[in-house]
């Protein structure tokens, strides 16, 4: 059986079928199929997944500049200021939030601290200020 999932996925089909599983690729990143032939990255597999807050959006891989503290203001029309063939993550964000009924989960940001490195691309500590 050829798998063209990530490992986790290679994984998953060994446990569940009697037959020699192969990887089909390595993963190099974690996305969804938006289109026939367009995949976009969506999980950065930082370990210290905060999806909860934002949506169920990840800033990390939505954001261009990996803002996690709210956004860099320099969008215009809902579209992205680096990238302006993609939307605007905090846009999305703040959509689906209000969309949901929790737009104080953006009141939940302000105690949320982070450190991004960009060389290893991973999210290295979060910090909570208090409880919530």
């Amino acid at each position: 059986m050829l798998s063209v999932g990530c490992g986790a996925g290679v994984q998953a089909l060994a446990e569940r079928f009697a037959k020699p599983v192969y990887a089909g690729l390595d993963t190099a990143f974690i996305g969804i199929l938006e289109e026939r032939g367009v995949w976009a990255e969506k999980c950065a597999a930082c370990g210290q997944c905060v999806l909860h807050l934002y949506g169920g959006i990840c800033p990390i891989t939505r954001c261009a500049k990996k803002m996690m503290n709210g956004p860099c203001s320099g969008s215009r029309e809902d579209r992205c200021e680096v990238n302006p063939d993609r939307p605007c993550a905090w846009q999305l964000i703040y959509a689906c939030l209000k969309e949901i009924g929790q737009l104080d989960r953006l009141k939940a940001l302000k105690k949320l601290w982070c450190e991004f490195d960009f060389n290893v691309g991973i999210v290295q500590s979060i910090h909570f200020c208090n409880a919530f």
